[in-house]
């Protein structure tokens, strides 16, 4: 018996090694066919096991000397395109921006073509997602993001509504609330500077989960530590959810659910939640316990929505997302419910419910990381900040930093299109929140590049990169790299600002001293782009009005146009992100709270990890004061080269993270 259970095993052993083979076979044999080059690699990147393993086996394979690299190292790391950027295509030795990845498991198609990223998100029939990768996130229910086909049509023309500007005043107004109570958590208001600050990345996370639950749930959320009253005229609950109280029935508070629940996403998406519920280990214990806690606090508030719609108390001044949703599906003052819609056309429990943890997904992290990249970015360049902030003085002028005066239709059209508009642009070009875009055909499907025809074979994996076509030298004007630092990346886009966050660029006027660098091609690109819409937007149709796609641009008239596709951080197309404007407003409304009052600063650790506080930094020459800064602007560089990772959202890595300092204007000590 034994040795016929070693012979079957050795049989399954070899068969599964054929088979293997003969894929990798015919995955070659079809990179060839598609026109397209192709580099064979030993692993897919995106396997299970793969991921695992992938962080120490590189590391090994990385004590091979460099000369003696074979093609394929550069590109099995999962974190490959954020580490080579550009070069993954420079050095491809192809001379092109869409190539194949040829392995035993599969075939995927990397492009930095802002061409190719137009044809495969506006042909969504042609280029669904793949199913399999966002089926995850469907821990609650089917939603907008998971949905595809018809499907996807009505979640998409019922999840449109909610976005409406009226919500948008209110992110806005809600937006300024909790920066400024943000700002009062770190100094004292008649403070003028902060200690260093080694927990913005958090603090940011806690901002835009206020802001999304208030627009979002209806859920008005205190600061730790900072008093707060109801402001009349409102509206909002301040209840146990407000007040952070952990509810009747609960073991958490609403804020600690949602927080350890994204914080621990990896278990509840890769381990079935009947498994996940039995394991004895501390984190995927709390992950559950999370998982469970929020679904409970999203089903009280989808079950209150319905009773007070349903009695007629849908009030329109308290009209949040989930109020929408619940609406929307059929619940209400003259509901479709009433009229016999059939169930079709409405969102089932578990539909709203998917549906609400993807608005809160999306609408936290994401603007979250911007936020505080963006003020990274702002500490490591002094000059760009000043120019920010003259902008910010001359759009508010006597009003001044009193956001209690500024005002949602005038203000915010005029940040968009100025230097903070400019601002968020960048980097949001540097680090977009989801660095691909993936596609993948179930049929064969041809692509035009440059004229020529290729063919995409069944089931390739597209990862339509956003990090690189930002960077794709074809799509954009590009100067002479500064000569005051060091490069920000040893090979990607040498010698060219590509790499440096330089928000001039999206000004228009800033343009008379740049060119194009992608030759004759992005000389093209770069000054006139290959369609009269800008990038994000729509022609109006029929079909768009009646799904409520939002048909704006992505940035404003009065800055830079790239060419459509070249500049994609809301992805593009039907499939573009719905809360668009949403995370526009709510970033312009935070960085002007910040920026009209403080200048934000690096902060410095000594050696022993002790700060090196303002007044002592004061007191430094101004050359000693320089070289201080240059140390903390290299350590800080080198943080967002190498210590980021991937979940759901590109971020700092782990504990990691970026010191800063705010200081009331006038009082910088870094005032390069």
């Amino acid at each position: 018996m034994f040795t016929f259970i070693l012979l079957a095993l050795g049989a399954l052993a070899v068969y599964q090694f054929l088979a293997t083979m003969w894929q990798f076979k015919k995955n070659i044999d079809a990179a060839k066919a598609s026109g397209l080059p192709y580099i064979i690699v030993p692993v897919f990147v995106w396997g299970v096991l793969w991921l695992i393993l992938n962080r120490p086996v590189v590391k090994l394979l990385h004590k091979i000397p460099e000369k003696h690299r074979p093609i394929w190292m550069d590109r099995v790391s999962s974190m490959h395109s954020w580490d080579n950027l550009m070069s993954n295509y420079v050095g491809t030795g192809t001379g092109t921006d869409t190539y194949l990845t040829v392995s035993p498991m599969s075939l995927v198609l990397w492009t930095a073509n802002a061409e190719v990223i137009i044809q495969a998100t506006t042909r969504r029939n042609d280029f669904p997602k793949p199913g399999k990768m966002y089926r995850a996130i469907n821990i609650y229910g089917k939603n907008l993001v998971t949905a595809e086909g018809q499907l996807w049509r009505r979640h998409r023309k019922i999840t449109g509504p909610p976005f409406t500007e009226k919500n948008n005043h209110m992110v806005f107004r809600e937006s300024i609330r909790q920066a400024e109570f943000m700002a009062k958590s770190w100094m004292d208001s008649d403070a003028t500077q902060s200690p260093t600050i080694k927990s913005v990345a958090h603090d940011c996370m806690r901002l835009t989960l206020h802001v999304i639950s208030r627009a979002g749930f209806g859920v008005k959320l205190q600061w730790p530590g900072i008093e707060s009253t109801k402001e009349s005229g409102e509206g909002g609950k301040i209840d146990a959810l407000s007040e952070n109280k952990v509810g009747q029935g609960h073991t958490m508070t609403y804020t600690e659910a949602i927080e350890t629940l994204l914080r621990n996403m990896v278990f509840v998406i890769a381990v079935p939640h009947n498994i996940l519920r039995r394991l004895p280990f501390d984190k995927p214990k709390l992950a559950y316990e999370a998982f469970t806690e929020w679904g409970k606090y999203m089903n009280e508030m989808m079950q209150s929505k319905k009773i007070a719609l349903t009695s007629g108390q849908d009030d329109e001044d308290d009209m949040d997302l989930m109020g929408a949703l619940v609406k929307s599906a059929g619940y209400g003052s003259g509901n479709s419910l009433e009229k016999g819609q059939p169930p079709s056309e409405t969102l089932s429990d578990s539909e709203i419910m998917g549906n609400a943890f993807v608005f809160i997904l999306a609408g936290h992290e994401t603007t979250a990381n911007t936020i505080h990249f963006a003020l990274a970015y702002l500490a490591m360049n002094p000059s760009t900040q000043r120019s920010l902030q003259a902008d910010l003085d001359s759009i508010f002028q006597s009003r001044g930093p009193d956001p209690s005066k500024w005002d949602y239709d005038s203000d915010v059209p005029k940040l968009f299109g100025g230097m903070a508009g400019a601002v968020l642009n960048e980097t949001l070009r540097l680090i977009p929140p989801a660095i691909h875009i993936p596609k993948m055909p179930t049929e064969d499907q041809t692509l035009t590049i440059d004229g020529k025809d290729y063919t995409v074979p069944a089931g390739t994996l597209m990862q339509l990169s956003a990090l690189c076509v930002h960077r794709n030298p074809r799509y954009w004007p590009t100067g002479p790299a500064s000569t005051e630092f060091p490069p920000v990346h040893p090979t990607s886009n040498v010698g060219t600002d590509l790499e440096e966050f330089k928000p001039e660029r999206w000004l228009l006027s800033s343009h008379s001293n740049t060119s194009a660098s992608g030759g004759a091609d992005g000389d093209k690109a770069a000054k006139k782009p290959a369609t009269n819409l800008a990038p994000g937007a729509l022609a109006k149709t029929a079909e768009t009005e009646a799904l409520g796609v939002n048909t704006a641009a992505d940035t404003a008239a009065s800055l830079y146009k790239p060419e459509k596709g070249a500049y994609v951080p809301f992805s593009e197309g039907f499939r573009s992100c719905i809360g668009r404007r949403f995370a526009q407003v709510e970033f312009l409304a935070v960085l002007a709270v910040l920026m009209s009052r403080w200048s934000v600063e690096l902060g410095v650790e000594g050696e022993d990890g002790r700060e090196v506080g303002g007044e002592e930094i004061g007191r430094m020459g101004k050359a000693e004061r320089r070289e201080v800064w240059m140390k903390a602007r290299e350590e800080a560089m080198g943080k967002l080269r190498r210590n980021m990772e991937v979940t759901i959202t590109i971020k700092l890595r782990g504990a990691t993270y970026i010191p800063l300092r705010f200081v009331r204007r006038g009082e910088e000590v870094f005032d390069f």
